[in-house]
């Protein structure tokens, strides 16, 4: 069967800027080789289209395409119709499903299978069709990564991870349930035809290929071509070759193969659009010195099955109060409005990833009930305890801290609850634990981990992961810590904080006793916290909280019982006492605005919304979008700076890589009366068409004696999640513009349209009184009919003043001079020694004159 495509191909350059893979490296691609690396890409995608056709000839298969259209004036969504209408749908019985790889104003492309004859027959010069060839599957640092997991498991390094192979299956694969017994039967589909193709013993020799010739590089194609021409062979085909000839055909790994992979496939909800996840973990039991070079083979047996549309080795993940309540929710020492007004997270329960939690420890016992794999809500504190690696946290442990600071409540003989000196952002809220790690590494979705490499700044598997159960279920909002690289500079972010539906979180400084003495306050940027922006150009971290010297509970698994230090000395700073435990890190911002997501989730499933008290409205369950938003829309810039530790202190920005939206803050998020600055309106899963806005007005009122004189309006919106490697992450652009007195403002500090960001918002300050605001959201850009939004608005609406500032009384933020009080300090250690130097110098010379007078009388005398 002879193929003619009638549509171009990408070139090597064009790929590189729609997908971060490792297809550069494969072929050798860099300025100075990229005219023979072109070449040698276009002879790898004739190859491709070869395949393509004789997998259709054989059984009648499709094969993995990306389709693109470009040129014209066109939504992503007209774009798909297009393509659509230049498929030959006669040939296609069951449809085309399209997964969005890039959109933008000019040029989108998606994952599609198709039979070779269909895809051929795409026709234009608007069109490109390419075929799915093995390096483009395998996401960028995946060859690296692999290597560097297996080392770190065998050396004991990454104990407690097991090195894991996420991938992604095309769109369509897998979604008739007619055709599906079980997950068992599903996921034998793929595993036994990657054995088949790797295990000598068992290949079926009628059905099977070698793998050297399933990717161009290592197929006698390539290698004879080459030896005929007198080039070499490229580092990585060279590489590929060496690990088949001496692995594959020896059988060296058949035991790994057979015996120690464990397949676990998580189905989409949402075939059309997206894709079905195969997890692949590699049991380190009977480790070996062969297993990198398994791995490898491996992935490469993987990439080149048909339903497979690309493939990732998963870095391994490691751990990166009472002040906390009062900086969150008022600004003020010891003033918890939210608390005084019966939000403490009631009826609430967080889920938690962490490495474990000392169920004895005061803040989490219960002496009447055992927390297990089913969910017990009459349970005092922890309703369910999942373990998937353990049953325990390590001694000071890092998840016994991070659920305390979200939910922990002291109950010293584990059934009277009383106030204690650590208990949680949402006390009254409960926690259902996923045991996921032990002291040196951890796996998790709160979610409150960071990857510590920077260079992993892209958009992940992982990331896709999470961004998907948020797109899959709406009412679920993710945090994620944005990792503690912060003194690495830019683009130190890590996965999955690269996500774009996840909310991550930077971290700031503490205040008052909890801080060390001369340091910095509240209003700094951590030095540790990880700065965007991310791979792809969006804005990172999207809110930073107080993660210094946070004060939580402290694991000790061989007591029972521990709590607050009897002696009654809290920890200092970083220190340990007892039951109690002070961290710091983004891991320790994240669960503060866990607790408070859980705050402002009871707050509308109560009725405070939009009065602001207890069952005076109608209950209503906010989404994940709307949630985040709120969250976003109510923090408030920093203005002191960004701690560089021994670099000094720089100048922080409104919505810059540091801080973003700014610092949370309750008081400007949600209304109590009396209690906090703003009221709030909010539109909750609202749907715009492709090309089409809605329209909302909001009017300024003070009536009521409100005086703050801020609009703030943000957009967020949830959507399905990315290709891993993708450069152009955010795949429907919604647009938000606010006009007031005939003045169009756009959001995110900019002077157009924000095209790379998932949450836009807009800051209006100076309103007044009867002033009426004219809010838009577009759907300027959509890769689909529609998308859901969520709009947040806070001001003026008609409600009180807030009390709490009614005597003059000042911010931690805004009278924050630790910096002036740093500096001081420092002059004085300075000066004083200096000054007590002239002191000395002084004294001597007064004594030196006085000796020299009493010599001269004595002389005069005689």
């Amino acid at each position: 069967m002879k193929i003619t495509p009638g549509a171009k191909s990408l070139t090597i350059e064009e790929l590189s800027g729609l997908l971060a893979s490792e297809t550069p490296s494969e072929f050798g691609f860099t300025e100075e080789t990229k005219e023979k690396a072109g070449l040698l890409w276009q002879n790898a995608v004739a190859y491709e289209w070869n395949k393509a056709a004789v997998v259709e000839s054989e059984d009648g298969s499709k094969y993995p395409f990306i389709l693109c259209h470009r040129g014209g004036d066109l939504s992503g969504y007209k774009r798909k119709l297009a393509l659509a209408a230049a498929i030959d749908y006669s040939e296609e019985e069951e449809g085309m499903h399209f997964r969005t790889l890039y959109n933008s104003d000019d040029f989108l492309c998606v994952y599609g299978q198709l039979l070779a004859s269909v895809a051929a027959g795409i026709k234009g010069d608007e069109f490109i069709v390419q075929p799915l060839v093995p390096s483009m599957k395998f996401m960028q640092h995946s060859i690296d990564t692999a290597k560097s997991e297996v080392e770190n498991t065998n050396t004991g390094e990454n104990n407690g991870y097991v090195p894991t192979l996420d991938v992604i299956l095309c769109p369509g694969v897998a979604i008739d349930k007619s055709n599906v017994t079980g997950l068992v039967d599903e996921r034998l589909d793929i595993s036994d035809w990657v054995i088949s193709k790797l295990v000598t013993s068992t290949v079926d020799e009628e059905t099977s290929s070698d793998i050297s010739d399933a990717y161009y590089l290592t197929s006698d194609a390539y290698i004879n071509s080459n030896d005929a021409e007198g080039d070499e062979l490229t580092e990585r085909a060279r590489r590929w070759k060496d690990l088949l000839d001496e692995y594959q055909s020896s059988g060296v790994c058949d035991d790994t193969y057979v015996n120690r992979l464990t397949w676990t496939l998580v189905r989409t909800t949402d075939p059309e659009t997206s894709s079905s996840l195969l997890e692949i973990q590699y049991n380190s039991t009977g480790k070996s010195d062969q297993d990198e070079a398994c791995m490898l083979t491996l992935s490469l047996a993987i990439t080149a099955h048909p339903n497979v549309c690309s493939l990732e080795v998963r870095q391994g993940v490691k751990t990166n109060n009472k002040i906390a309540q009062w900086l969150t929710q008022s600004e003020l020492e010891d003033k918890r409005p939210f608390f005084d007004s019966g939000l403490k997270g009631e009826g609430q329960v967080v889920a938690v990833s962490d490495t474990g939690i000392d169920l004895d420890n005061c803040y989490f016992w219960d002496k009447d009930q055992s927390a297990g794999l089913s969910m017990n809500l009459n349970a005092r504190k922890v309703v369910q305890y999942t373990p998937y690696v353990d049953n325990a946290d390590y001694a000071y442990g890092h998840g016994t801290h991070t659920a305390g600071t979200i939910a922990g409540k002291r109950a010293i003989d584990g059934a009277t609850e009383s106030d204690g000196a650590a208990d949680g952002i949402a006390p009254e809220a409960k926690i259902a634990f996923a045991d996921v790690g032990d002291e040196t590494d951890f796996v998790s979705h709160e979610t409150s981990f960071a990857l510590l490499a920077p260079e992993f700044d892209f958009y992940t598997a992982q990331a896709r992961n999470f961004d998907q159960f948020m797109y899959e279920n709406d009412d679920f909002l993710i945090l994620v810590a944005a990792g503690n690289s912060g003194e690495a500079g830019s683009n130190s972010v890590g996965s999955p904080a690269t996500g774009k539906n996840v909310l991550s979180v930077g971290a700031h400084h503490s205040s008052g006793s909890s801080n060390p003495r001369g340091s910095l306050g509240p209003s700094y940027v951590s030095s540790f916290s990880s700065r965007g922006p991310t791979s792809d150009g969006r804005t990172k971290p999207d809110i930073v909280a107080v993660g210094q010297s946070v004060l939580s509970a402290g694991a000790l698994p061989d007591s029972v019982g521990e709590c607050d230090p009897s002696n009654g000395k809290i920890p200092d700073a970083n220190g340990k006492n007892d039951g109690l435990l002070s961290l710091q890190g983004t891991s320790m911002a994240t669960p503060v605005v866990a607790g408070t997501a859980a705050l402002i989730r009871q707050y509308f499933e109560e009725g405070y919304y939009p009065t602001g008290v207890k069952g005076e409205n109608a209950a209503l369950s906010p989404s994940g979008a709307l949630m985040k938003a709120i969250l976003m829309n109510g923090a408030q810039f920093l203005t002191g700076g960004v701690d560089n530790g021994a670099r000094g202190v720089s100048s922080v920005e409104p919505y810059d890589n540091n801080q973003n939206f700014g610092h949370l803050s309750l008081q400007n998020s949600l209304y109590l009366p009396g209690k906090t600055n703003v009221q709030l309106t909010v539109f909750d899963r609202e749907v715009v068409n492709d090309g089409q806005s809605n329209t909302y007005e909001v009017t300024i009122d003070a009536s009521n004696g409100c005086t703050s004189d801020n609009l703030s309006v943000t957009l967020a919106w949830v959507e399905e999640a990315s290709s891993p490697g993708c450069v152009n992450c955010v795949i429907n652009d919604l647009d938000l513009e606010v006009s007031l007195k005939g003045r169009t403002h756009f959001p995110n500090g900019k002077n157009g349209k924000d095209k790379k960001n998932s949450a836009e918002r807009v800051i209006i300050n100076g309103v007044v009184n009867g002033e009426v605001a004219t809010i838009t959201v577009t759907g300027e850009n959509l890769s689909r009919m529609q998308q859901k939004y969520s709009v947040v608005v806070t001001g003026c609406f008609g409600g009180v003043a807030n009390q709490l500032y009614a005597n003059g009384e000042c911010s931690a933020f805004d009278c924050d001079d630790s910096q002036s009080r740093r500096t001081k300090k420092i002059l004085m250690a300075i000066f004083i020694p200096i000054g007590f130097a002239l002191v000395c110098v002084a004294a001597s010379s007064l004594l030196r004159k006085r000796r020299r007078k009493t010599r001269a009388a004595r002389r005069t005398r005689v």
